[in-house]
């Protein structure tokens, strides 16, 4: 069945690995290195059935290459939203748009995730810390933001690093990126703390200095939504209005005022955003016990439903759209 641990397995296992000048030894790591853009990767693809693109840029085709080894080709067609008819997964903004037109594209990384860089290039999110992601990319090399390497390798980029265009994706069942088609989600694995555990680790890893320079520090990610949490999570929604709108909250002030309550309205978001707002209202919400997802700063049905079960129960009008009544139930 394949999953995503033994797709990063498989990525790991390919590090070193170099293209070659010809066909004669694609299988070999070494033998052959050149840069004339041959691969196995091409190879194995075109043997699929697929456009391989042999002889080309190969670092899209790498990646479809890890997904269809792990999951098998109809799987991994359905995974990069494409079918054997219209498969471009050897393009990097081909691909993207798939995900795009799929509402899977995001600006925060998960593991798992493939990362599309403006240059035209794409990797596999292996890891997320410490405001870094960490990744395994084809026909790369040891330079910053090189797109045409020749060699697998595992590089690592800032979160917000300008040259990354977004994130597409994946739902892995069991990997924490959502259930794969025709299962549910096993939210009950995970607990109440852990999901706060997660929203608290979210907040210190993109927002760490706001916090430090506004709340007194970064949050102590134990799992407890108390005042530091909640005060966090208003500085960063304040922050956020602040930056985006142009409005004049202070993000050190703990109270949720009359200027709050007025510029609230610009923060609406609804089914098919994502970004900074659903984050914190998954963390919210989460807190509340109503949300059992992931904290994946995106408003998807799960959130909507958990949005209308917290709006019943506060006695607000159940549209699933947080708003500016709604942002206020959720920060008292």
């Amino acid at each position: 069945m394949g999953s995503l641990k033994e797709l990063l397995a498989l990525a790991s296992s390919q590090k070193g690995y170099r293209e070659k000048t010809g066909t004669g030894h694609l299988d070999d790591f070494e033998a052959d290195a050149g840069y004339k853009d041959y691969t196995k990767y091409a190879r194995d693809v075109n043997r699929w059935g697929l456009a391989g693109c042999q002889g080309q840029p190969w670092c899209a085709t790498y990646q479809f290459w890890l997904e269809a080894m792990t999951f098998g080709v109809e799987k991994a067609l359905k995974h990069y939203h494409m079918t054997w008819d219209d498969y471009r997964g050897y393009n990097c903004f081909a691909t993207y748009r798939a995900f795009e037109r799929a509402g899977k594209i995001s600006r925060y990384p998960q593991v798992g995730a493939l990362v599309v860089f403006h240059h035209s290039h794409i990797g596999r999110v292996i890891s997320v810390r410490d405001g870094r992601i960490y990744t395994n990319e084809g026909n790369a090399s040891a330079m910053y933001g090189d797109r045409n390497g020749g060699t697998v390798r595992e590089k690592s980029y800032a979160i917000g690093d300008g040259n990354i265009k977004g994130y597409c994706i994946m739902e892995y069942c069991g990997s924490g990126t959502g259930p794969e088609e025709g299962q549910e989600e096993d939210s009950g694995t995970i607990s109440a703390s852990d999901r706060v555990r997660s929203y608290q680790k979210w907040l210190n890893s993109y927002y760490g200095e706001l916090l430090e320079r506004c709340c007194g520090g970064k949050l102590k990610e134990d799992g407890s939504y108390g005042p530091k949490s909640r005060n966090a999570s208003l500085a960063v929604w304040k922050d956020v209005l602040n930056r985006k709108y142009g409005c004049s909250l202070t993000p050190g002030d703990p109270a949720y005022g009359e200027k709050c309550r007025a510029s609230a309205g610009k923060a609406e978001i609804r089914t098919g955003d994502s970004g900074t707002f659903p984050a914190v209202a998954e963390g919210i919400l989460s807190a509340k016990g109503y949300y059992k997802g992931a904290i994946d700063a995106r408003f998807g049905n799960q959130v909507r439903q958990a949005v209308q079960d917290f709006q019943k129960a506060e006695g607000l009008e159940a549209d699933g759209i947080v708003g500016r009544r709604t942002w206020g139930r959720l920060f008292l």
